[in-house]
């Protein structure tokens, strides 16, 4: 096939792609990790309240979460260098004259970047065995069913994954320059995308150390306000599951074998894991060593996942060719095709059975209790929104507060100004805030409380 061929084929792929990502894009953030997408939505929704300030990022928790008994009543949020957020907001801010919420433009921006890593992954498989293997590699990058997922979701991993891919395509390409401007933009979106630039560290071990300088002058900012630096220490093996046989069953069992490879995929994904090729068993050393070191991270959340599915792709992609043509005889070789047809197949098919609850939105009575507090109390309100530490549930107030009781509810008032409480439940401390403050709406599914004291004759 010539290059002309081969260009159309993944602009038909990318279509494909963009295309399957589109379904239920217009969900509420209230589907699986709402908590994480909220809080990383919540940031670009400040922006376009209050203006874009990249160097004190803003969501709407003012709980501790430094686990060092600091409130954050100004919500500050350090953790990534808010790039996602940057892009989130300018295709909000052009896109949305024409259509869509805020929470579609920020599942797009995660779309668009799936998009990008694709084409680069393509061309990095390319150069480094051919075109078709790349085509099979971009491929199930764009349809595997949890990437589709976990590639539409409003979090920076996405991002990061398309960033850390650029600077390897840039650097295998020799332009130093655009290798270090993608290689420090993939670590100031996430750090854990060091350990996928291992090809570029071995090779120029200087040009690594540059990539890392904007991140550390971020860390070295952040530290200014310590209340807004979550704590993170857990995730590298907080619940001591490293190398045990739990974290082996969690990872290379549920994650990889079912949920990504849908049990069926694991025979073209060994074949290409098999394939000898240095620059991919760099790039596996780097994945592998990720997932040891956030042990706990990798085992709790499976969005961790999400810097993995190019190599995983790759291999699969490489599996694919080598499958393909691997027998003379014209029977042998039509049977082992029509068996890795249907293993692919099934592949697909049983891992989109595993993935499509992740869809559902978990709890509607919060979507819409966040409605109705939206439209009865104050833009600047303060709001208590207990919901076991979620910030899902605060996210659809649109109001800055606490996802949980953190203090009695008189010490919240007095301390932090806190205005309004609303909850889902109406158990015994629900039943004792409506005693004694002014209930403004109760529905069957929630209620929402003024907290302030009626005159009582």
């Amino acid at each position: 096939m010539t290059s002309k061929i081969h260009y159309l084929i993944l602009a038909l792929l990318l279509v494909a792609g963009f295309l399957v990502r589109l379904y239920k894009i217009e969900n509420p953030v209230a589907d699986w990790h709402s908590w994480r997408q909220a809080d990383t939505s919540a940031v670009t929704r400040n922006y376009v309240k209050y203006g874009v300030d990249l160097l004190y990022p803003r969501y709407d928790d003012f709980s501790d979460v430094s686990g060092h008994g600091l409130f954050n009543p100004l919500g500050f949020r350090f953790v990534e260098f808010p790039v996602f957020n940057l892009l989130h907001f300018g295709l909000f801010s052009l896109g949305s004259i024409f259509y869509g919420t805020l929470e579609f433009w920020g599942r797009m921006t995660s779309i668009l970047a799936a998009l990008g890593s694709s084409i680069f992954l393509f061309l990095i498989v390319r150069r480094q065995v051919s075109a078709i293997a790349g085509l099979l590699s971009a491929a199930f990058y764009l349809l595997l069913p949890f990437n589709i997922y976990f590639t539409r979701v409003i979090l920076p991993d996405p991002l990061m994954v398309t960033l850390f891919l650029a600077a390897l395509y840039f650097h295998l390409s020799n332009h130093k320059l655009l290798t270090l401007i993608f290689g420090a933009l993939a670590i100031l979106v996430k750090p854990l995308a060091i350990f996928f630039l291992l090809p570029i560290y071995l090779k120029d071990f200087r040009l690594g150390l540059i990539m890392l300088a904007p991140f550390g002058a971020w860390r070295l900012w952040s530290y200014r306000h310590p209340e807004g630096i979550p704590a993170s220490l857990w995730l590298l093996n907080g619940n001591k599951i490293r190398f045990r046989p739990a974290f082996f069953q969690w990872i290379f069992g549920t994650r990889i074998g079912i949920l990504i490879l849908g049990k069926w995929g694991l025979w073209p994904f060994l074949h290409g894991f098999f394939v000898q090729n240095s620059y991919f068993s760099l790039w596996t050393v780097g994945a592998l060593v990720y997932l040891f070191t956030f042990a706990t991270g990798n085992v709790q959340h499976d969005y961790y996942q999400t810097p993995i599915m190019p190599i995983i792709s790759v291999f699969l992609g490489l599996g694919t060719v080598k499958l393909w043509a691997m027998h003379d005889t014209y029977l042998k070789n039509w049977l082992h095709r029509f068996i890795l047809i249907f293993s692919l197949a099934c592949m697909f098919l049983f891992a989109w059975y595993d993935i499509r609850g992740l869809y559902q939105v978990n709890n509607w009575a919060m979507v819409h209790a966040g409605v109705a507090v939206d439209r009865l109390t104050p833009k600047d309100s303060v709001v208590v929104a207990p919901y076991g530490g979620d910030t899902a549930f605060l996210y659809q107030t649109n109001r800055p507060g606490f996802p949980f009781m953190t203090m009695p509810i008189k010490d919240m008032i007095d301390r932090y100004s806190a205005d309004y409480y609303v909850s889902l439940t109406l158990d015994g401390g629900t039943k004792d805030i409506m005693n004694k403050y002014i209930v403004i709406e109760e529905k069957p599914e929630y209620v929402i409380v003024k907290l302030e004291e009626p005159i009582r004759p």
